[in-house]
């Protein structure tokens, strides 16, 4: 019995300093919130994290190029065998409005358009504000001309800019608004 004394007070040792600590760490004075920097606020016009020419750029890259560019986003893989990327789903402001962007890859892995799907956002907004990111646009096709019909029923409106390296088409189509980049 004399060998199990030390063992209880080693325990109830260590017991008190365990509270000693959780009481102390709760008793510490809260930091004055007044005295710590304001924080960083982005500036309202501030550029955006996705630039129409840059996201342009990827068309034709690997995988591995899109993620050093634009992060990990949302992988979506092909449910049969789990092993081919089919695209990656990023949410970003994008022409100074929230959007989904949507990369695409054919079946070698490699990017063969983006997508950007826009909740909140006017045509002449976006139009304006494409135009300041690319310059003037190339085409523009309103009611039911032939470019409207290869586009398909529900697209009443497309303005499509033409950079070094893709077509940025912004496309209304059944009330939804989008920008597509492909290969020129």
């Amino acid at each position: 019995m004399k060998g199990m004394k030390p063992m209880k007070i080693l325990k109830q040792t260590c017991l008190l300093l365990l509270t000693v600590l959780a009481l102390s760490a709760c008793s510490r004075p809260v930091a004055d919130k007044s005295q710590l920097p304001p924080p960083t606020v982005v500036p309202s016009g501030a550029e955006e994290r996705f630039i129409l020419e840059e996201l342009a750029t990827l068309i034709g890259k690997e995988d591995a190029q899109v993620v050093q560019a634009l992060g990990k986003g949302a992988p979506n893989r092909n449910e049969g065998t789990n092993s081919t990327l089919l695209s990656r789903e990023y949410n970003e402001k994008i022409v100074n409005h929230e959007a989904n962007l949507q990369v695409s890859y054919d079946h070698t892995g490699k990017v063969i358009g983006e997508t950007v799907h826009f909740e909140e956002a006017t045509k002449e907004k976006l139009t304006q504000e494409i135009t300041q990111q690319l310059g003037e646009l190339t085409t523009k096709s309103e009611g039911n001309t032939a470019d409207i019909e290869k586009e398909g029923e529900g697209t009443n409106f497309r303005r499509v800019w033409q950079t070094d390296n893709a077509k940025i088409s912004l496309i209304e189509s059944n009330g939804k608004l989008s920008i597509s980049i492909d290969t020129k």
